[in-house]
């Protein structure tokens, strides 16, 4: 059972036996009255608001616990702004003002936000065990290793051939940009046995490192080695994510991933007995991170606690 589902068993099984003691009736007829009108009430109500979202992920579970309640079903009402640039300077469309620099770094900021936990979703919803980690470098005469996008083009069709030989292959790719601004790739893929892989003869911390088939992948150079840890891997494939990538990619993809991906699964919870489920946090041993988080713009507090399965 969840934290939060042993904190509700018991505030369940206290409300019946007070129902019990009230009505001077057994348990098993009170435990009967107090999930019929339970299951009455919530046909005529719904949560309004949430001030926790619940996330399950493949091996673990996160809470996320928010100081200010959200509504549930209510999407954000600031109204979205055009830029346009002139002369490398960005103008809003309505007022003509120039876009500010507080502007632009709440707006980078939110991006990196929203890719990163987009990314942390795939990568710790599936498992990659007994799957393959990625490297890929351009070959500047085949492909323009400082192009963006014929460098996610070229990528694209090679996971493309991928996926047909191997129809149940899942992956993520994302970019990393070198400071002489050459264009790589990393990536983590599972379920493509049919992918021809060469031994480079190379051992990298005792871990055999293998090269895709030359034919297979023609505009580059490639490192292919075995997953050993998937939650490792999960990680290290999100910590790609950073502030130069989200600027880079403006208006580009800025990852590629395959549509048989598993999500997590998200509940929004309004809990009223904050500092009893904080307690509950604090005595369960499979808790194994915590953090808080606060936006000095919004005010808004955010508590992380992570719980292994």
């Amino acid at each position: 059972m969840t934290l939060l589902e042993i904190i509700e068993k018991q505030k369940e099984e206290q409300k019946i036996k007070e129902l019990a003691l009230s009505q001077m009736i057994t348990k098993e007829e009170a435990s009967w009255r107090y999930y019929k009108g339970r299951a009455f009430k919530s046909i005529f109500e719904t949560p309004q608001f949430y001030n926790m979202k619940h996330v399950k992920y493949l091996n673990h579970e996160e809470y996320r616990l928010f100081k200010i309640p959200f509504q549930t079903g209510n999407k954000r009402t600031s109204a979205h702004v055009e830029y346009e640039e002139i002369d490398g300077v960005e103008y809003n469309k309505e007022t003509k003002k120039e876009r500010t620099k507080e502007s632009k770094e709440h707006s980078e900021q939110s991006s990196l936000s929203r890719t990163k936990q987009k990314i942390y979703n795939y990568a710790f919803s599936n498992d990659w065990s007994n799957g393959l980690f990625f490297t890929i470098t351009f070959d500047p005469k085949q492909v323009d290793s400082f192009d963006y996008d014929k460098c996610y083009k070229r990528l694209h069709q090679f996971l493309k051939n991928i996926k047909d030989q191997n129809p149940d292959f899942k992956y993520i790719f994302v970019p990393e940009f070198h400071k002489s601004g050459r264009i790589h790739f990393h990536g983590i893929g599972t379920n493509c046995d049919k992918l021809k892989l060469e031994d480079s003869g190379i051992k990298k911390n005792g871990k055999k490192i293998f090269n895709v088939n030359s034919k297979t992948f023609r505009y580059g150079f490639t490192t292919v080695s075995k997953i050993e840890d998937t939650q490792k891997v999960s990680s290290y494939i999100t910590k790609y994510i950073t502030k130069e990538m989200i600027i880079t990619t403006k208006g580009k993809h800025r990852y590629l991933c395959s549509r048989n991906l598993d999500t997590a699964e998200v509940e929004n919870i309004m809990l009223d007995d904050v500092e009893n489920f904080m307690k509950s946090v604090e005595l369960n041993p499979k808790v194994c991170n915590q953090k808080k988080y606060t936006n000095e713009e919004t005010g808004q507090e955010i508590t992380y606690i992570k719980v292994k399965k």
